[in-house]
């Protein structure tokens, strides 16, 4: 029963956070007016936190008891391999699509080589998430092996200063997502959050004090936006649902966190920019075309998922791999 509440939970915050991740992405200039910009704009940087939560999950949910083989082969089947095929759909897709229509699509120049050598300048340039975290849960993995759990909380505390020293030397990101090599560090302590949050438990703090602390991050990141702070929105969220029944148990989150991984496959750059250009061809007014690509969009992609999911258990008998989707 706690094993339930727990995976219920997770997916309560998987879902939270591919809302955000959705709302970061639908900023369309060219379909838009200014108003309905400034609220893309305004809600993502209200999300900025959205994708380190997938970070944060993932060292939740970190495992280091099995075997470092058996560890390899599972996040390889569910990250690198997601990564190689969709990198390689969708170059091919937009490669056809572009020699038949002689368009280009977002700036997108296709060419051979980004067959072998194109990983990172995919139209689908949200796949960067999946080897980033394959390198983090394995460098992972192997610390948490070697290293007592008494004392993830000092390494934590070790990772956080490295990367607040990192950043005041370089420069903090302007945004706590994206596929540049200096958001590692970010990513990396994101995963420790969680890794060390395995072991809190989760009657202390009380919700209250929790709450001002999501209001409190969340107006630092309204008001003067920074990553640190975006850095500690998931753990407190984790926290705050695990308190709030209603949301632990909202049947509709814990639906789009279950299809969390569809939804960042497909979300763009197929179903939201079709979705905003159609509408916007049908002179739906631009707010009103916002707030639809974004609740159709989701829609599509779990329905999608659930047809995946039943032509593999109708037809194979088998529940569909993690390599396929996430």
């Amino acid at each position: 029963m706690e094993s339930d509440r727990r995976s219920g939970l997770i997916d309560v915050v998987r879902g939270i956070a591919i809302v955000g991740v959705v709302l970061i992405h639908s900023g369309f200039q060219s379909r838009f007016d200014p108003p309905t910009l400034s609220v893309c704009a305004f809600l993502s940087v209200l999300f900025d936190w959205a994708v380190l939560a997938f970070f944060f999950l993932s060292g939740l949910l970190l495992d280091e008891r099995q075997t470092f083989a058996v560890f390899l082969k599972k996040r390889t089947c569910s990250l690198l391999v997601p990564f190689v095929f969709y990198s390689l759909f969708y170059n091919l897709a937009f490669g056809i699509i572009q020699a038949l229509t002689d368009k280009h699509f977002f700036g997108y120049q296709w060419k051979v080589s980004l067959l072998w050598l194109g990983w990172f300048q995919s139209p689908a340039f949200q796949l960067y998430f999946l080897p980033y975290l394959f390198i983090i849960a394995v460098s992972l993995f192997c610390l948490c092996r070697l290293i007592s759990p008494r004392w993830h909380g000092w390494m934590l505390i070790a990772g956080l200063a490295g990367m607040v020293a990192l950043y005041q030397t370089i420069g903090w990101p302007e945004q706590s997502h994206g596929s540049e090599w200096t958001k590692l560090p970010l990513y990396f302590t994101a995963f420790l959050f969680g890794v060390v949050g395995r072991t809190i438990p989760r009657d202390r703090p009380k919700l209250p004090v929790i709450l001002l602390c999501v209001i409190g991050f969340g107006l630092a990141l309204v008001s003067h936006h920074m990553c640190l702070w975006s850095l500690f929105v998931p753990p407190l969220l984790f926290l705050a649902v695990s308190k709030v029944r209603s949301l632990t148990n909202s049947k509709l989150l814990q639906a789009i966190g279950r299809s969390s991984g569809a939804i960042y496959l497909w979300h763009t750059p197929i179903l939201l920019p079709t979705l905003t250009t159609l509408l916007a061809l049908s002179q739906v007014p631009a707010m009103v075309n916002f707030v639809s690509s974004v609740i159709l969009t989701i829609t599509f992609c779990i329905l999608l998922r659930h047809a995946a999911d039943g032509l593999f258990k109708r037809f194979l008998k088998i529940k569909m791999p993690a390599s396929i989707i996430p």
